[in-house]
């Protein structure tokens, strides 16, 4: 959002800081919260400008896409989106986030975005962005483990070893619950592993096939 804001505005991205808070609300909740401020204590209220609501929904608009490409169009290309598996300098990195690096993720981001505008927004493996890295991450993670096969479940990548079967799940999916809870897509790929045989059935992220694999 800050270096989209920066493109936005036609400003230096280090005129806004990003920094993150853990507050808790009156229900006890614990939760965790982004926010944007401007780098000079005098400036110029660029942050103000980009905390109404109006502006805040166009910035979102503006990072996925919707109505000006400028900004999301390079980042989904085949030349960026082919090399960039996670992030880059040409993307999200540079020396003001370099602690966090290892964790920054272009297409998480535009997820998060999509989610902002929309709650019911689809988050899964077809959107576009996903669909190529979706397949070569996975296919290469399974290929590097014996006797391990590469499959896909209702679309959903996975790797299959006998009768034992892992699911590659989108990061942002809750599979540390009872199946009868899951999203429709990996819910979709559970029932037809298990009606394909599979007796053991486990997941990874497939944030964690990309940074820890093994």
């Amino acid at each position: 959002m800050r270096r989209a804001a920066a493109v936005r505005l036609d400003i230096d991205e280090r005129e806004l800081k990003v920094g993150l808070r853990v507050v808790q609300d009156q229900n006890g909740q614990v939760r965790g919260e982004i926010f944007i401020s401007d780098s000079l204590e005098n400036g110029a209220g660029y942050s103000s400008h980009l905390g109404t609501p109006s502006e805040a929904e166009r910035l979102l608009r503006f990072l996925i896409g919707q109505g000006d490409t400028s900004f999301y169009g390079p980042l989904v290309s085949p030349l960026h989106a082919g090399a960039c598996q996670t992030s880059c300098p040409d993307c999200l990195r540079d020396f003001s986030n370099l602690a966090f690096h290892n964790i920054l993720d272009w297409r998480l981001g535009l997820d998060l975005a999509r989610l902002g505008l929309d709650p019911n927004a689809l988050i899964d493996f077809t959107v576009p962005y996903w669909q190529g890295l979706a397949t070569t991450a996975p296919s290469a993670y399974f290929a590097a483990q014996p006797q391990w096969l590469f499959v896909t479940f209702a679309g959903v990548p996975a790797g299959r070893r006998g009768n034992i079967v892992e699911i590659v799940v989108h990061p942002l999916w809750n599979w540390n619950t009872s199946p009868n809870n899951f999203c429709a897509p990996l819910s979709a790929a559970y029932t037809q592993a298990q009606a394909a045989g599979a007796q053991t059935i486990r997941y990874k992220s497939i944030f964690e096939v990309l940074r820890r694999p093994y």
